[in-house]
């Protein structure tokens, strides 16, 4: 296996774009990586790597040839996991990505109890605010919010995502005329924001129309957690996945607006989904942990 394990450096070193950042997650030294790179180079006859560049870069070779060593090490890998399916338990590295408050307030508070679980299993999680390609970047599962269409992975369903008003609790009693979303024109509000601009909030109305509603964003942001927090000290209104600001409520940090009107924020409502690739058998460790995330976050929808 000393062929396929080299294949893997390659492509971690790509994946990371620096051979010290490759060794340092494989518990080797930076020349150990790079002797092993240089040998497969000579072996193939081509050069991978420009080693003119400042940044880690391949070649025009090493781009096409790293396509391929992906797609090897990844049936590699599946033929691995296939036979340890004999064992009772699963093992192994499992990288998960999410964006960073659903990691932060959904996913790391699970982890504990996962790894117990599962003690033969090693987790790297890595929070963004973007989707992320799986096959380019390594990653077994992502945990996304809001529908998918990407046909090239299998999406599941993990639980719901509705958004919900919260504000701090002085800044409600301050804003107690707010009984309809039309109030909220004229209060204060933290708004998600993404690269085409700021996401726009909508509601239902008592005939079950969806209505948009032109707030201010006071301060916007990519992150919910940025909002979260902002809103937990007084800055405004906040739309949020009910889901990530449940512990806050419980501990009275935010309280909830108009529980009687369904908001959402088009385009990253509808659920909190698995992402994962495609495979004639599914690998022990990301069943595992499908299946587990998804019996905690459903236990927890109605509290």
């Amino acid at each position: 296996m000393k062929e396929f394990q080299t294949l893997k450096i390659f492509a971690l070193a790509m994946r990371k774009k620096s051979l010290s950042e490759a060794a340092r997650a494989l518990g080797l030294s930076p020349a150990t990586i790079s002797r092993r790179i240089s040998a497969l180079e000579a072996e193939l006859g081509v050069q991978l790597l420009d080693r003119t560049s400042r940044t880690l870069k391949a070649t025009e070779a090493g781009s096409k040839f790293l396509r391929h060593a992906q797609r090897a090490i990844e049936a590699i890998d599946e033929a691995k996991a296939v036979a340890k399916e004999a064992t009772d338990m699963p093992e192994g590295r499992l990288r998960i990505h999410s964006r960073t408050q659903t990691g932060l307030r959904l996913i790391a508070p699970l982890l504990p109890k996962f790894v117990e679980r599962y003690p033969g299993l090693q987790i790297e999680h890595e929070l963004s605010e973007h989707p992320v390609n799986l096959v380019e970047h390594g990653f077994d599962i992502d945990i996304r919010t809001g529908v998918s269409d990407d046909s090239n992975f299998i999406i599941k369903r993990l639980a719901s995502s509705d958004e919900i008003l919260v504000a701090s609790p002085a800044f409600a009693q301050a804003h107690a005329h707010i009984q309809h979303p039309s109030d909220l024109m004229n209060v204060r509000c933290l708004t998600y924001q993404r690269d085409s601009g700021v996401v726009p909030w909508h509601y239902f109305d008592e005939m079950g129309v969806s209505r948009e509603l032109p707030v201010k964003g006071v301060i916007s942001s990519n992150s919910g957690e940025v909002l979260r927090v902002a809103a937990i000290g007084g800055a405004g209104v906040a739309l949020l996945f009910g889901a990530t600001v449940r512990s806050s409520i419980v501990d009275g940090s935010l309280v909830r607006l108009l529980p009687e009107y369904r908001f959402v924020v088009t385009s990253i409502a509808n659920g909190i989904y698995a992402v994962f690739r495609r495979s004639d058998a599914l690998p022990m460790k990301v069943r595992a942990f499908i299946d587990f995330i998804s019996e905690e976050l459903r236990a927890t929808e109605g509290m």
